[in-house]
């Protein structure tokens, strides 16, 4: 039953069916609230954040090599044009937990610098702005969880992608409170601003429908699909890596943005 006395506003009667998400006409704040309340999450609007670690070992920690002000004036400096990388994932895939893992976050340790990054959910969309997410709900505002992430540090790739990485790795818990607090503290987000970009009127819902309909214009449907400079690069599906032909390691993809890098940059 949910806990309708800490918001005693809210008609759970409200809640979409089950694995759907309706965006982005018609929506109301509480029809937000109560699809929140619905998956347990009221801690994401009263929870105050404490001195708590993690129980997991990050794969890309904030210990990790940042982009740095160097970095920064070298790109400008030279104009360079970075290499397309993109990840389609579905947050609670555990085939998106081995790409993660064992693939895209190891590589881009290595060029952070040289890419143009991006992370895209794969789902369905109805004609009527309906969200359909294939492990249900709680996969939806993983997914949200994310893409805020993203749009609230956009600028600084080892945050945003570090926060999702830390909840995939433990994917059959999104979007449970102590993974989502964990993870946040573990990589610096700030929990309020996130909070804020989840639940306010439109902007985590529009994202999710942006994201979707991005991966769905890719024609992309397996999860995890890398796609490098447009094209498939790598699929990881049913556990088990297919469709690489530049190889299925992270030097292997760290080579091959090495080349394309340098021939997008050569001088002449």
């Amino acid at each position: 039953m949910h806990e309708k006395q800490d918001f005693p506003e809210i008609e759970t009667g409200l809640l979409p069916s089950q694995g759907m998400i309706r965006t982005p006409h018609g929506r109301t704040p509480h029809r937000i609230l109560a699809f929140l309340l619905s998956l347990g999450l009221g801690f994401l609007f009263f929870v105050q954040i404490g001195l708590v670690s993690s129980p997991m070992s990050m794969i890309w920690s904030p210990t990790s090599r940042p982009f740095s002000s160097t970095d920064a004036e070298i790109i400008f400096k030279h104009n360079v044009t970075k290499v397309p990388l993109e990840a389609h994932i579905m947050s609670k895939c555990p085939d998106a937990r081995d790409c993660l893992r064992d693939f895209v976050v190891p590589a881009m340790e290595k060029v952070v610098d040289k890419v143009d990054f991006r992370l895209s959910f794969i789902g369905d969309l109805d004609d009527d702005d309906s969200v359909h997410c294939k492990h249900g709900q709680t996969e939806c505002l993983g997914n949200i969880l994310s893409l805020c992430a993203n749009e609230l540090y956009r600028n600084d790739t080892k945050i945003w992608l570090g926060f999702t990485t830390c909840m995939v790795l433990d994917y059959k818990n999104i979007p449970g409170r102590s993974l989502v607090q964990n993870c946040a503290l573990e990589h610096g987000v700030d929990f309020d601003r996130l909070n804020d970009c989840v639940s306010e009127e439109g902007i985590g819902l529009d994202l999710l429908e942006a994201s979707v309909k991005r991966s769905k214009d890719a024609k992309v449907k397996k999860s995890c699909t890398i796609r490098l400079d447009g094209e498939v690069r790598c699929i990881r599906d049913e556990g088990k890596w297919k469709d690489c032909k530049g190889g299925s390691e992270a030097g292997d993809l760290v080579s091959d943005v090495e080349k394309l890098y340098k021939a997008k940059n050569e001088d002449g």
